[in-house]
């Protein structure tokens, strides 16, 4: 597994994905990477980095020993509850912001980007646009928790795709996580708007043909789903069969039909478990 990067905004929902994220680092043996972004939206974030700040001309602020305590005690939390301790490390001297995001990635070989989502005010967790923009210009996925998600290592993960466009990187990916943290893989094939659905018994010999075969991992398993009603699918997938880790691909296969057209796409309530997406 490559390694971990977190936007760190300094709100409560990314000090809890920080706490999973770091268990995730100990659990694959990778390095944490803590980049703290700027949300010119929040005065108190903002009057927070005013005050830590230094010459604007060398861009973000230095990172003192008041802006890391937070991290170490959930460092050290974690490795009282499991002795995992992973090298965590904060990215300096380069602004956050998309375009700059590439180039991170490149320098501090990241796989997976993780970003803490909270609610609005009628209580949906949202996912924002610019953080969609940030994974599609570094090609990595995104891991959106929420901010009251169960602290634990995924065991359950499912992956809603139609299985005739079942990207194979994906599955690597997944696979090179199940094995790290001893997860399950459920494939969901759920026919895409305006194509047929697959019988069962082609179905089932695409998949052991072209997924199971290729990967071998004992731990993958196949779903094929009727239900076109996508919500419904995914929210069965989810609370019926008590999976903890979905995963979509952004404005493909169910992702608007499930979070709507618009940005900042709305998780419906009944989807409380984090979200894995991967760029189109």
């Amino acid at each position: 597994m490559k390694n971990i990067l977190i936007f760190n905004d300094f709100s409560p929902e990314a000090e809890h994905a920080t706490e999973l994220a770091l268990l995730l680092a100990g659990k694959t043996n990778t390095n944490l990477y803590v980049w703290n972004t700027c949300d010119k939206t929040e005065e108190t974030v903002a009057k927070e980095l005013l005050i830590a700040s230094i010459n604007i001309n060398e861009g973000m602020p230095e990172i003192t020993d008041a802006d890391t305590n937070w991290i170490e005690k959930l460092e050290s939390k974690l490795n009282w509850q499991s002795g995992l301790m992973p090298v965590v490390r904060f990215i300096e001297g380069v602004d956050y912001e998309p375009d700059h995001v590439l180039q991170v990635v490149k320098k501090y070989d990241v796989g997976v980007i993780v970003k803490g989502i909270a609610g609005t005010e009628d209580d949906l967790l949202h996912i924002e646009a610019e953080t969609l923009k940030c994974s599609t210009k570094s090609g990595c996925p995104v891991l959106f928790i929420p901010e009251k998600v169960e602290y634990k290592a995924f065991e359950k993960i499912v992956y809603a795709t139609d299985l005739r466009f079942c990207r194979h990187e994906i599955v690597t990916f997944l696979t090179q996580l199940a094995r790290l943290l001893n997860a399950s893989i459920m494939i969901a094939n759920i026919s895409a708007r305006g194509l047929p659905y697959m019988e069962d018994n082609y179905a089932r010999s695409v998949f052991e043909n072209e997924i199971l075969h290729p990967i071998k991992y004992e731990n993958i398993y196949f779903s094929n789903i009727r239900e076109r009603d996508i919500p419904k699918a995914l929210d069965v997938l989810v609370n019926g069969m008590n999976n903890d880790l979905l995963v979509l691909v952004n404005n493909k296969y169910h992702f608007k039909e499930l979070l709507g057209q618009n940005t900042p796409y709305n998780i419906p309530d009944n989807i409380h478990i984090p979200l894995l997406v991967f760029p189109s």
